[in-house]
């Protein structure tokens, strides 16, 4: 009975890696993903999850990060206490800290910038200047980026326009934001996005100057369950 048993296992094992590999024939897998991902896709992906990931693909399709593309601006030296944090969620002696610099940043000489990227060239723009290192994060994880206010910023480094403005990574699957990619937080909360020349598209670079938290962005992409 056992070795009936046994045997059974190695056949249903057995079948299912055939069925993957006639499956693997059919189904175009890009070099970003596996075919166990893709499977999942046709098992699991919703109208709009499809919408999502098209909508993605072609995003990074317009934005190979290839190593190829040149940057005309040298990334700023952004030390950590640049960023600025939730003091809703900090321990009591980081919210006093917090609170001391937030009181020393002069916040309200800020101009918010009517002249912004939205969140598809944000996002464009953060595939190119991680070099990839994002691609895999949008397609596996499901996660998009969200950019919230943004405030003009003085240190152009010769570029026609910069401004600086906090992201946030939004899950597609949970409806929700979460703090950072599974297994390699490499993305930073806020970052500098210019435009070489009027009208050129939008690139990214490490943050310049300090802005405020921007918890309507948090709220505007917070789980509503």
């Amino acid at each position: 009975m056992k070795k009936n048993k046994t045997k059974m296992i190695i056949l249903i094992t057995a079948a299912t890696l055939l069925v993957l590999l006639v499956v693997s024939n059919f189904i175009y897998v890009s070099p970003r993903e596996t075919l166990l991902y893709k499977a999942q896709q046709y098992l699991t992906y919703s109208k709009s999850d499809w919408e999502n990931y098209e909508e993605n693909k072609k995003i990074l399709g317009d934005n190979p990060a290839d190593g190829h593309m040149e940057t005309v601006v040298e990334r700023a030296v952004s030390p950590e206490d640049i960023y600025s944090l939730d003091t809703n969620r900090v321990a009591p002696e980081v919210k006093d800290e917090e609170l001391k610099k937030i009181k020393n940043a002069n916040f309200e000489n800020l101009i918010p910038s009517s002249h912004v990227p939205d969140h598809e060239d944000a996002q464009a723009a953060l595939i190119r200047f991680t070099k990839g290192r994002l691609t895999d994060v949008i397609i596996n994880q499901k996660i998009n980026i969200k950019v919230g206010k943004c405030y003009d910023n003085p240190h152009t480094e010769g570029n026609y326009h910069c401004i600086s403005c906090m992201i946030l990574l939004y899950n597609r699957d949970t409806k929700d934001w979460q703090e950072a990619p599974n297994g390699d937080h490499f993305l930073k909360p806020a970052y500098d996005f210019y435009q070489p020349s009027k009208g050129d598209i939008w690139e990214a670079k490490d943050l310049s100057m300090r802005i405020p938290f921007d918890y309507d962005l948090y709220k505007k992409f917070e789980s509503k369950k």
